[in-house]
């Protein structure tokens, strides 16, 4: 987390919060989130105004005028705030600093003002995450070195097809395999639970073992879980705990609580590393 549902409700955030506003102070808190960028600093983006915002993936991209995009990755802990003056906040990411508590946090490592009193907030209590300033024409090719697969939602999102042909080629586990972002683009370890559970396949089949029918409940389940997150800007997992909305999350951060199929308990347990929920009646090894 954030994951891709997180970070397009980032996106629409500024995009609708941001567009046309022009920039007037920067306060760079903790400035090794530039570590990689092509221009060291965002003093450039002073005086200008947001175009617009895209996504690819995880990466959140925010185009300025004459040239200039931000791209921001929020790895596991990034949150994004935007306060107008009037006090309204949108809210994006994990769930510390508190949404309706007092911004700048300890964790706030980026204010942007705006000339309208507006104010976005980059907070990330595990300081992983990065920013890159860039010239706009540079954007895609930068994006196209990650290596990203097909989204996972949206109008070019990932066929069952292509699905098919790359968990073909690995015997890893399933869940190990669909967090590879070059096989699906912006899964991460919530929806990929979700995914399984809803495809009633258990996280440590090989990957290339998932055909057929299977492979079609699977392709299915991606969309559906995605487009659940999007839905409500975000999962909301507290202190590893999921808060469900509307039976959504149905598996992950649920351990001990009734399946929402089933009734048995959901169960965790470790796969490629990452702590995993599953049902195991829904989801048999076999």
């Amino acid at each position: 987390m954030p994951e891709l549902p997180e970070v397009e409700t980032m996106r629409r955030i500024v995009e609708r919060e941001l567009t046309d506003l022009r920039l007037s102070s920067i306060q760079l808190r903790l400035p090794k989130l530039l570590r990689g960028s092509p221009l060291p600093t965002l003093d450039p983006l002073l005086g200008r105004t947001v175009t617009g915002a895209r996504r690819r993936a995880k990466v959140l991209v925010t185009d300025w005028s004459d040239g200039l995009s931000l791209l921001a990755h929020f790895k596991l802990a990034g949150q994004l705030a935007v306060e107008r003056p009037d006090g309204r906040r949108s809210v994006a990411g994990h769930p510390v600093p508190n949404p309706s508590g007092v911004y700048p946090h300890k964790a706030t490592h980026l204010l942007l003002e705006f000339d309208d009193g507006t104010t976005l907030f980059h907070s990330d209590i595990r300081q992983f995450g990065w920013l890159r300033l860039m010239e706009t024409d540079d954007v895609e090719a930068a994006l196209e070195a990650f290596g990203f697969g097909p989204e996972g939602v949206g109008s070019d999102a990932i066929t069952a097809g292509q699905l098919g042909q790359r968990l073909a080629r690995r015997r890893i586990p399933v869940k190990q395999a669909l967090l590879d972002q070059g096989i699906v683009a912006g899964l991460g370890n919530i929806y990929v639970d979700e995914a399984l559970h809803r495809a009633n396949l258990h996280p440590a089949r090989p990957a290339n073992s998932v055909v057929g029918g299977e492979l079609n409940r699977l392709h299915e389940a991606i969309g559906w879980a995605l487009e659940r997150g999007i839905e409500q800007g975000g999962a909301t997992i507290v202190h590893q705990r999921a808060h469900p909305r509307d039976g959504f999350p149905a598996a992950h951060g649920r351990e001990g609580e009734p399946c929402l199929a089933c009734g048995g308990p959901i169960a965790k347990t470790r796969v490629g590393g990452r702590g995993t929920y599953l049902c195991p009646n829904c989801q048999p090894v076999a």
